[in-house]
């Protein structure tokens, strides 16, 4: 008895260890990993038949490029004073881009240049003293676009624009270079797949395909890293120490955000499985419909005519007659 229950007990430590892996702190988030249902990707099929095959994929890629976007504000009392500071920090940036790698980019888009009012005093001989509001200097917002290849280059871009007094980071886009050969590398997953569908198929029912018309209907769904952040909120609760000494715990939890891929529990293969960064996911289905094709016409063919019966006589003369019957 005592094996047994050291044996469950072991068994009850190794399930809360590979709980503990795959999940984390995670656990007490209220965020849900992305499951896409059955239908996640809108693929017209016609199941009266209820012969169809459904194949699908998806496809982990590694972005080819990186596009991050930083905002500047500069203000100042004069346009040529307000132009000449901004543009040092992005001369700064330029230059120190070109030592982390010569082939990073960084182009330049003019948000906005607006004038900044303030309202001052004026004092009149006669009448009472009013405010009028006149400009006192000019603000220009310009956005810096920064691309580069290698995701490691990221945290190099962040040092040298917060050094240069560049905090506002709006986003990074990932891009994939040729999106049609991943979708051409999926579709030839899962043909290979529908082929070995088919013979299975054919095996199982005990049927000839080529008796069968086939109709296929296929689609595709992209994700991409910036659609699968979600939030996350620190997990903490009330220590012996709180309790013990009335101690006030009510300070606010931590909440961030993480990356949360689409599960791949619902595909049948996945090209590149494991992802150990933030990857753009291309999800393909196809659906293959099976219809017996309709027996051909019979033939009619004509009654053949009943031969006539024809009756002649011989006379005594050696006259041969014919009898109307």
């Amino acid at each position: 008895m005592k094996k047994f229950n050291i044996l469950v007990l072991l068994c009850f430590i190794s399930l809360l260890t590979n709980a503990q892996l795959k999940t984390g702190n995670w656990a007490y988030s209220a965020a849900a990993p992305i499951v896409l249902n059955s239908n996640n990707i809108a693929v017209p099929v016609n199941y009266s038949d209820n012969n169809v095959i459904t194949i699908k994929g998806m496809y982990n890629a590694t972005p080819d490029a990186y596009v991050s976007i930083f905002s500047l504000s500069q203000e100042a009392e004069q346009e040529s004073e307000a132009n000449r500071l901004i543009n040092e920090k992005i001369a700064a940036v330029r230059a120190g881009l070109k030592e982390i790698d010569p082939t990073i980019t960084l182009d330049i888009d003019i948000i906005s240049f607006v004038p900044i009012y303030d309202k001052v005093l004026e004092k009149k001989v006669f009448g009472k003293n009013t405010f009028t509001e006149t400009p006192v200097g000019f603000e220009l917002k310009k956005n810096i676009i920064i691309e580069f290849k290698k995701s490691s280059d990221m945290n190099k871009i962040f040092s040298l624009c917060t050094s240069t007094g560049i905090y506002d980071y709006i986003l990074t886009d990932a891009v994939v270079g040729d999106m049609g050969k991943v979708k051409e590398a999926l579709r030839d997953k899962a043909d290979e797949r529908i082929y070995k569908q088919l013979e299975r198929y054919a095996k199982l029912r005990d049927i000839d395909i080529k008796q069968y018309n086939r109709f296929i209907s296929e689609g595709y769904a992209v994700v991409y890293p910036g659609e699968k952040y979600e939030k996350y909120t620190a997990f903490s609760c009330t220590s012996y120490f709180t309790q013990k000494f009335n101690l006030n715990n009510d300070a606010n939890k931590k909440v961030t955000r993480h990356y949360l891929p689409v599960i791949d529990k619902e595909f049948d293969f996945v090209v590149n499985p494991i992802i150990s960064e933030p990857a753009i996911q291309i999800m393909y289905q196809i659906n293959l419909v099976l219809s017996k094709k309709p027996a051909p016409p019979r033939e009619h063919k004509p009654a053949l005519a009943k031969p006539q019966k024809e009756v002649f006589i011989i006379t005594p003369n050696g006259d041969l007659r014919q009898i109307n019957l």
